[in-house]
This record gives structure tokens, C-alpha cells and sequence, in this order.
């Protein structure tokens, strides 16, 4: 256990350092520090919610575009204030008894990786120029080290405040995190969500806008939203199976839905690959991680090898149905798939005279009803809603009576919805859809008749276990939805073998840029590779850049334009976020400075990050003058923004760019107006650096990122930390699957998340994200600090069991 001198010091540093950022935050300047000091006050009287609180809310506590902070974030806040509540509070508490330590492995490993840190950090400020401080440098600066490196240190700081509770059972500090992460998946996906509600329709599989949530970080590209996804999904498995009661066991099952649904609209190879790898290892991990209830009915519950079966066979239907039938004949099936798997409870010992007799009097009454039906406007539909809910009806009917009569009705009603079903696909269509439609109804008449006359159930009769199959039912539906309802898909894994050899060659030009002995063995410094990148690679791939200068008490905006051709896509953008109210027409006016002619892009969008919805846009040819600044006016030109609908509103945003190759100006005093003359913009003027400014590359991505995550270590903090890091890795997935952790209670998730996350990591950086870098050196440094199940060891003496 820390001393008390150490936990006092560590207390008034952190909020010493939390306050300076609260003050100089810089939206919200009153609002923020009261905030900071509230959490910190939060973290002295309940620090044990904080393991809920960080990883709840890490996907949405990303404001840079609004602040136009780079290097520091909220997410900082929010753990300095954590850190200064919290070890303030073990000053105030004294000794705690029985205290012990933690691992020599712990020890020994979180040492050496602080030390490759600082050793790499300070090597990028020697690669900069020298350190200088500033709020608002871009990734080419000294302080992009900063950004990157924070992240474990704060990390590291938390461990100790986890270990204070985690001997009392009562603090339950290791289902608080599990709930943490479960919901941060759920804030994350529900992000995703929006994105796709305002931005593109939500079962729109065909374009190429890609989820980026609220992951400000994929400004450039990269993978931050993949890798949170892969860190935090097996937790919503967790959810699933810790769940009390239907309430809870229902809003897990949605958040399994919408987290499938945030990773299929990722539309990552990397991301698909990962889930197919780390979800079949999770449940074959959990097999020796049954609670009481768990293990009395694990005779009557599915084996991994059914499970796939299933799966295949769900997935086979919906192939069968979706290319001619669409989202209603999918949305048909699903409805079947639901009533099949409760049919054989209910049904199962009935005479087959009776249910011959249903079956038919079920098939003559829904031709009847079809044909009546299909002269109305939207009939097929409508009477497909009405069978399925009377079938649901009359199997909770029969379940409570147990009556012939029940048996009856139910028969009759599954087969009504059998052709109801048909109608359906076929009134979407026609006959090709039909046939598809008649292909997976035949399937599901099989099964659900060996379910009916076989001897024993060959599922559970338990509302639990169905709702997973209908969750299974409909992850199948949405990844055959994927990959056959559009073309963009395909095309993408049609390409992987070219892509992949980009990869391999941006990985080796990477490597490429560790000349020195000392490069190879330390790294070129943490967050290097963008400003080094830019002189090491062939002139065209150069994606442009920006800077603030100053003359004489006066400040503008120095932009460059990117060296290669450029797209609509590929212009390096300099933002600023609008009121979602701000409408249009809009007017822009500033002052421009250039040596040579060049073409000025200006636009005001409906945009979250990466892809626009509506535009309204204004370009200009600038001749280029002996130094003297020009004032331009350009009239915006396109749509009324209105917005979106009210449930998913769209944001908006100013966007100024060079859009000559290889062209530069020099910008200031930018006024944007709309009714009234009134200025949308703030700090137009430069005074304040890029405060309120933020940038985009939306197109343009590999001069960002190393593209891999183990790559990016080699480049950053060379073999030392590269050997480093995979020790620390090794050491967490040897804990939990095979050292004194392995019976933990979250052993297998964690396995599950770390795997995941290294798995995405082969295909982008990963690390050089502070909020995911944070996450993932937490849950490291968590399962190093756990042992036998449910219990953790606190730092200071020794363990008996490490």
C-alpha cells in the first residue's frame, strides 16, 4: 500500500495539473472547473463508481472539435479529478489493514514500460526541435509526445484506487468496471446509431460512409471506433450473462444488437475478422466460468458445435430470402424464426390427427385471408402483423391452459403465417423473391416439425435462450444484409490482396525511417511518425499541413495544400463547428496573402467528422501578390441546412481549405455570415492559435498512421518498447487464462478484449489514441493486478499467490 506522503503528493499533483487544464480549457471556462472539482469531490465521498463513470463514458467525452485541444482532453479531466479525489481520500483514511502487494511481475513490468515512455517522450521532443509548450500544436508539434504518452501513466494511477475496495465482496469493484465498459459499448453504439439515423439511411449497406461515432480521433482516418468496439464487446456478453430478470436480460440483448450493429457499419475487414475470432474463443473460455444457476441447466443448454450450426443454418435462410425479398421479407423471416422456436413447447405429445387438421384448416384459412387481403393498400403487410401476433397470442395462451383446443389454434396459426410469410416476399418481389422465401420457409418447416414430434426438446423452453437465438437470428440477417445488399462491401473484400500489400509496404517505410542504432532501440519519440513521415515519403504523398503565425502582435492561418491530385475527399480541411440551428444562405468574408495563385474551398456542411450530408459551398482563384493581403468575399452557394430530423439531428460545420496542388495562402480575419450579418465564428482572427479550430484529412489517411499497432510501437519507442509492451500483453493474457487469475470472474472477458483490440491492431495503430490507449493499459494493468476469483491484491507487500 502507497504511503500517505505518496498519496498526498499524488493527490495535490493531480489536482494541481487538473485545475490548470480546467482553467484553461477553452469552452465553458466557468463551467469546466466547477465540474472538475465536483468529480473530484464525487471520487473523495464515491470513488467506487468511477470504475462505472471512466469507461461509461470515454466514447462521448471527446469535445476537440468544439475546443480545438489536441493534446489534452476531457477524458484527462475527468481521471486527474478521479486520481485527486480518490488519493485524497486514502490520506484522510489512514493505513488500510491487511495490506499487500502487488506482483514483482506487476512491478517490474509497469516499471520498465514507464521508463520506455519518458525515454521515448523525451526523444520526440529532441525530434521536434526541443520541447515547447503550447494548448492548441498540431501532431507535428513537441507535444503530440505528450498526447500519446499521458495515457498509461494515467492509467497506472487508477490501479491503486481500484485495489483500495476490491477486499470487501460489498464494493462489487469488478462487476462496476464490467458495467462500466458494458455501457460504454452502449454509449459508443448508440453513437453509431445517431450517425446513421442523421447521416445516411440506417439500413443503407450500399454507400461508403463508414461509423465513426464520436471518435473526434478518425479525423484522419485510423480505427479508434473499431478498436473500442473489439475492447468492449465481450463485456455486452458479460451483461447478457450476469443479467437478473427480463427487464435487464432485455436491455443486454440490445445492447448485443446495437454493438453488432455499430461493428457491421464500421464496414472493417479487421473489425469482422476480430469479432469472428474473439467471440467463439470468449464462449469456449466461459465454459469453466458457469455460476449456480448456470450449471444446473447446462444439460439443457446448446453446446458450442449447435450453436454454429444454428448460426449457419439462420444465415443460409437469410441468404436464401434477402436478394429478391428485402428488409420485409427479411423482417417476415425473422418474425417465423420467433414463433418456431416457441411452437415444439407447445405443441410437442399432440395428436398428429390434430395436427394434420390444423395444419390444414391453417393453410386454407391464410389463402383465404391472402386473397382477400392482397386488393388492399399494404394488405400482405398488414396481414402478415396480424397472423404473427395471433400466433404469439395463442402460444402464451396454450402455455398458461394447456388445452387441445390451444394446440389447435396454434397449429393453425403457424401455418397461416407460413403463407403469410410467402405473400409477403412475393408482394415485395415477385416470384424471385418468392422462390427464396419458399427455400427458407421449407427449412424452418423441417426444423420446427423435428422439434414437434422428436422424443426430447432439441432447444430450451426458456425465454432467455430464445431471445439469444432471435439475437443470433437477426446479427445473421444484418451481415448477409451487408455483404449482399450493397456493392460496397464486396468491393472492399475484393481488394484485400491489393490493399494488404499497401499495408505491408507503408509498414516497411515506416521501419525504414529508423536509421540510427538509437532510433531502432528507443524509437524516433511518441507521436513522431505524421512529422516525419511528411520529409521521409515521396513528394506527392505529402497531405498538406497548417500553422499559426505571428507578426508584429498579429496572427493568421498559414495553409499548404497537399502535393497529389486532389478529390473532393482528399483536400486537408481547417473546421470549426456551427449551431445546428445555423440554416444558411451564408456569407463568408476574410483576408487572404498569397505568393502564387491559388484556389480557396470554403463550405458549411452537414457533417459529423469524415462525410458530408448537405453542402452548401463557395470557391474562389486567388492571384498571388507581392505580399500584400487581399480581402475576398464569397457567397456560399447550395441548400438550407435544416438539420435532420429531431431524433437525429446532424451537426454542422465550417470548412476552409487550399484546393491547389501544392498551393499556399495565408488566412485571416474569417467571418462567416448568415440573416442579420451575424458572425458564426469565433476566434477568426487567430488570436488564440487554433482555439476553436479543428482539422480533417477526410480522405487521406496513411500519412497519419503507422497502420499497425505493434509498427507503431517499433516506431515510437523502438525494440525496447515494442519487447515491452508484448510482455506486458503476454503477462495479462498468461494471468487471466492460465495464472492465478484464470478463475477470476472476468478472466474470459477480458482474454476476449485484449484479443479483440490486437486483432484491429494488425490493421491500424490503435495506440496513438489516448482514450483507447487509456482503456487498454487500464484493463492490462487490472488483470496484472488481479488474483484468485473476485479478489485483487493491493500494492505494497508481497502475495502469497504470485
Amino acid at each position: 500500500m502507497l504511503t500517505p506522503s505518496i498519496n498526498l503528493s499524488v493527490a495535490l499533483a493531480a489536482f494541481s495539473i487538473g485545475s490548470i487544464l480546467a482553467l484553461n480549457y477553452p469552452i465553458g471556462q466557468f463551467i469546466v472547473p466547477i465540474c472538475f472539482l465536483l468529480c473530484a469531490l464525487l471520487a473523495f465521498y464515491r470513488l467506487s463508481l468511477f470504475p462505472i463513470i471512466i469507461p461509461a463514458i470515454v466514447p462521448i467525452i471527446g469535445f476537440a472539435p468544439w475546443s480545438g485541444w489536441l493534446s489534452f482532453e476531457e477524458l484527462d479531466l475527468l481521471v486527474l479529478a478521479t486520481v485527486a479525489g480518490g488519493y485524497a481520500k486514502s490520506v484522510v483514511e489512514g493505513k488500510q489493514p491487511s495490506p499487500k502487494r502487488t506482483s514483482l511481475l506487476f512491478l517490474v513490468l509497469a516499471s520498465l514500460m514507464s521508463a520506455s515512455i519518458l525515454i521515448s517522450m523525451f526523444r520526440g521532443f529532441a525530434n521536434a526541435g526541443g520541447f515547447v509548450f503550447g494548448w492548441f500544436q498540431g501532431y507535428d508539434g513537441p507535444m503530440n509526445s505528450i498526447r500519446i504518452g499521458k495515457s498509461f501513466f494515467l492509467a497506472l494511477l487508477l490501479i491503486p484506487l481500484m485495489a483500495r475496495f476490491q477486499d470487501n465482496p460489498a464494493n462489487n469493484i469488478s462487476q462496476k468496471l464490467a458495467l462500466g465498459i458494458a455501457i460504454g459499448l452502449g454509449t459508443a453504439s448508440l453513437a453509431a446509431l445517431w450517425e446513421r439515423l442523421a447521416f445516411t439511411d440506417l439500413l443503407n449497406f450500399s454507400s461508403d460512409y463508414r461509423s465513426t461515432a464520436l471518435f473526434w480521433e478518425m479525423h484522419v482516418g485510423g480505427a479508434a471506433l473499431d478498436g473500442w468496439l473489439l475492447l468492449t464487446f465481450p463485456f455486452s456478453i458479460w451483461a447478457l450473462r450476469t443479467s437478473r430478470g427480463t427487464a435487464q436480460f432485455a436491455i443486454s440483448l440490445c445492447l448485443v444488437g446495437l454493438a453488432l450493429y455499430a461493428s457491421l457499419t464500421t464496414f472493417s475487414r479487421g473489425v469482422y475478422l476480430a469479432l469472428i475470432v474473439s467471440l467463439p474463443l470468449l464462449a469456449w473460455q466461459t465454459r469453466g466460468h458457469l455460476n449456480d444457476a448456470e450449471k444446473q441447466q447446462k444439460t439443457r443448454t446448446w453446446g458450442f458445435f449447435r450453436w454454429i450450426v444454428a448460426l449457419i443454418l439462420l444465415g443460409t435462410m437469410a441468404g436464401l430470402v434477402f436478394p429478391a425479398g428485402g428488409y420485409r421479407g427479411l423482417l417476415a423471416l425473422l418474425g417465423l424464426v420467433a414463433v418456431s422456436i416457441s411452437i415444439p413447447s407447445v405443441l410437442r405429445g399432440m395428436p398428429f390427427a390434430l395436427f394434420l387438421t390444423g395444419s390444414m384448416a391453417g393453410l386454407l384459412s391464410g389463402a383465404l385471408l391472402i386473397a382477400i387481403t392482397n386488393f388492399l393498400p399494404k394488405g400482405p403487410y398488414a396481414l402478415y402483423a396480424l397472423i404473427l401476433a395471433a400466433s404469439f397470442s395463442s402460444i402464451y395462451w396454450q402455455k398458461i391452459h394447456k388445452a387441445r383446443t390451444g394446440e389447435f389454434v396454434c397449429t393453425a396459426s403457424f401455418f397461416a403465417l407460413l403463407l403469410a410469410a410467402g405473400n409477403v416476399s412475393d408482394h415485395w418481389g415477385g416470384i424471385e423473391a418468392f422462390k427464396g422465401m419458399g427455400g427458407a420457409l421449407a427449412m424452418l418447416l423441417v426444423i420446427s416439425l423435428w422439434g414437434v414430434f422428436s422424443r426430447q426438446a432439441l432447444w430450451p423452453n426458456e425465454l432467455r435462450w430464445q431471445g439469444c437465438l432471435v439475437t443470433a437470428a437477426i446479427a445473421a440477417c444484418g451481415v448477409v444484409a451487408v455483404f449482399v445488399g450493397g456493392d460496397y462491401m464486396g468491393e472492399r473484400f475484393s481488394t484485400s490482396g491489393k490493399d494488404f500489400e499497401g499495408r505491408k509496404s507503408h509498414w516497411t517505410q515506416t521501419i525504414a525511417m529508423l536509421q540510427t542504432p538509437w532510433d531502432m532501440a528507443f524509437g524516433k519519440g511518441l507521436g513522431r511518425f505524421p512529422a516525419n513521415y511528411f520529409f521521409a515519403i515521396p513528394t506527392g504523398a505529402f497531405p498538406g499541413t497548417y500553422q499559426i503565425n505571428e507578426e508584429s502582435g498579429n496572427a493568421w492561418l498559414s495553409l499548404v495544400g497537399p502535393k497529389h491530385p486532389m478529390s473532393f475527399g482528399d483536400i486537408l480541411r481547417i473546421s470549426q463547428r456551427l449551431p445546428i440551428s445555423s440554416q444558411g444562405p451564408f456569407q463568408l468574408n476574410f483576408k487572404i496573402r498569397a505568393q502564387t495563385d491559388v484556389g480557396i474551398h470554403v463550405e458549411v456542411c452537414e457533417k459529423q467528422l469524415l462525410y458530408p450530408g448537405g453542402c452548401a459551398i463557395g470557391n474562389v482563384e486567388i492571384k498571388g501578390t507581392a505580399g500584400a493581403w487581399q480581402p475576398v468575399h464569397i457567397p456560399l452557394v447550395g441548400p438550407l441546412l435544416n438539420g435532420g430530423p429531431w431524433y437525429a439531428p446532424r451537426l454542422k460545420m465550417f470548412s476552409l481549405a487550399v484546393g491547389t496542388q501544392s498551393g499556399t495562402a495565408d488566412i485571416d480575419d474569417v467571418q462567416l455570415t448568415t440573416f442579420g450579418g451575424q458572425n458564426l465564428l469565433t476566434n477568426g482572427n487567430f488570436t488564440h492559435e487554433m482555439e476553436r479550430w479543428f482539422f480533417s484529412s477526410d480522405r487521406d489517411h496513411m500519412p497519419w498512421h503507422a497502420k499497425n499497432l505493434l509498427v507503431n510501437l517499433m516506431f515510437d519507442q523502438g525494440v525496447t518498447g515494442f519487447v515491452v509492451f508484448l510482455l506486458l500483453t503476454v503477462a495479462a493474457l498468461w494471468k487471466v487464462n492460465s495464472g492465478s487469475a484464470r478463475q477470476h470472474e472476468l478472466a474470459p472477458y477480458l482474454s476476449a478484449a485484449f484479443i479483440g483490440f490486437l486483432m484491429v491492431g494488425v490493421f491500424d495503430s490503435l495506440m496513438d489514441v489516448p482514450r483507447l490507449a487509456l482503456m487498454y493499459y487500464l484493463l492490462v494493468l487490472y488483470a496484472l493486478s488481479i488474483g484468485q476469483r473476485g479478489k485483487m491484491v493491493h500494492l505494497g507487500v508481497p502475495s502469497k499467490q504470485e
